[in-house]
């Protein structure tokens, strides 16, 4: 068993106090989330508009926190710097407003599309990182990088139907699972005011899928800033 967190004394609390002079370090991921659409396309650029511009992918105007934390465009802040430890790629099938692709539907007789729109995504396209002019990151296919958290779905259903109502219910989802892709011990640090770009791009063609679905990039790490 492992052993109980130890609870720091009152002397030990001076570490966690929020007012002080220097920098600080907290827990955070960089986000930034776009449509993929029905069709495919050949690539998508991340963390280039920051929050209030673009579209939000789910609508309702521009980009809000729902679709990155991005405030500047392919940069960090002044007095901002971030720790790079992993990167993850998240797809989610189909937009809430394509009911009979969600992963529990009911109606006509029909193949579970959110399956087959996973695997189309996920067994082709690869994933470049660039800081300043060079690429530090190229990497291929877009499953190597899986989320660390997930929707997972296990189910058992029966339906029974009729000649004339042939009507089916469905329950289905697919994900990318695995070992979280990395980079210790070559962490790699974003400075303030440094450019830098995630694509993901697919030479070979696109890859068209049955509905429109949502995809991101979230760089997992740390985030330094001043301290207020």
């Amino acid at each position: 068993m492992a052993d109980a967190p130890m609870i720091p004394n009152r002397a030990q609390l001076s570490q966690y106090v929020v007012n002080r002079e220097g920098w600080e370090g907290i827990r955070q991921s960089l986000y930034d989330f776009q449509a993929y659409a029905a069709a495919g396309q050949t690539i998508l650029t991340f963390f280039a508009q920051p929050l209030g511009q673009g579209t939000a992918v789910l609508g309702g105007g521009a980009k809000s926190l729902s679709d990155t934390n991005m405030t500047l465009a392919g940069q960090l802040p002044t007095n901002q710097e971030f720790l790079i430890q992993s990167i993850e790629v998240l797809f989610y099938p189909a937009t809430p407003t394509v009911a009979a692709a969600m992963p529990s539907a009911f109606g006509a007789q029909a193949a579970a599309v959110s399956v087959n729109d996973s695997y189309i995504v996920r067994r082709a396209g690869n994933l470049q990182l660039l800081i300043g002019s060079k690429p530090y990151l190229q990497e291929a296919p877009l499953v190597r990088f899986p989320p660390k958290a997930y929707f997972d779905l296990s189910a058992a259903l029966s339906d029974v139907t009729t000649a004339g109502a042939a009507l089916q219910s469905r329950i289905a989802f697919a994900n990318a699972l695995g070992r979280p892709y990395m980079l210790h011990p070559a962490s790699l640090l974003l400075t303030s005011n440094q450019n830098f770009s995630i694509t993901l791009n697919w030479p070979e063609g696109v890859q068209a899928i049955s509905n429109p679905g949502k995809i991101g990039v979230v760089l997992d790490g740390i985030l330094y800033r001043r301290s207020q």
